[in-house]
């Protein structure tokens, strides 16, 4: 069943207080499907670029780790590497799984399905993570070609979440009226 059928859609981001929820008491039935959700979470990327990534992908540094998602599947516009700094809640779960890969292999060598499940044992579905990592950007006011940038949408495809975050400030602003 597809899921706005069966948790409606969703339009409010999720929390940090939730996807921590989420991580702290969610089914995950292998440690690797833990870094699963914090590659999701973090970058906003689709369930397929997450499934297709490879250990060549990453670039482990001293404080952080740079993702290469490479060519877009929706597109297929190449983005800049996305940076994950190491002291963010979670990402050392990421970055073992990561290096316990061996070259030339996935990091996450689950079918689409798979994928799925894992996101939909602790969370919504997938595309929960991209809708909040790119609508947390523009509530964080970053520009548009920011946050372009980083997820390789068109124009057009961010007109939606722009419209989430406008409407969510404006109704905000009401109550501070006097």
């Amino acid at each position: 069943m597809p899921w706005y059928r069966r948790e409606r859609k969703i339009q409010d981001p999720l929390s940090f207080e939730q996807f921590r929820e989420g991580m702290d008491h969610g089914k995950f039935v292998r440690p690797e499907h833990r870094a699963f959700c914090v590659l999701l979470y973090y970058s906003g990327i689709r369930l397929a670029e997450g499934l297709r990534a490879t250990r060549e992908q990453f670039q482990m540094e001293n404080d952080k780790i740079l993702f290469d998602v490479g060519v877009r599947l929706k597109h297929g516009i190449q983005t800049p590497f996305l940076l994950f700094p190491l002291e963010a809640p979670y990402i050392l779960e990421l970055r073992k799984a990561v290096e316990s890969t061996r070259k030339g292999e996935r990091v996450f060598p689950y079918c689409h399905m798979t994928g799925y499940n894992i996101v939909r044992r602790a969370f919504k579905y997938p595309h929960y993570f991209r809708l909040s990592r790119i609508t947390n950007f523009f509530l964080d006011n970053y520009s548009i070609p920011e946050v372009r940038s980083w997820t390789g949408l068109t124009l057009r495809s961010l007109d939606a979440y722009v419209g989430i975050v406008s409407v969510q400030k404006m109704g905000e602003s009401l109550g501070k009226r006097d």
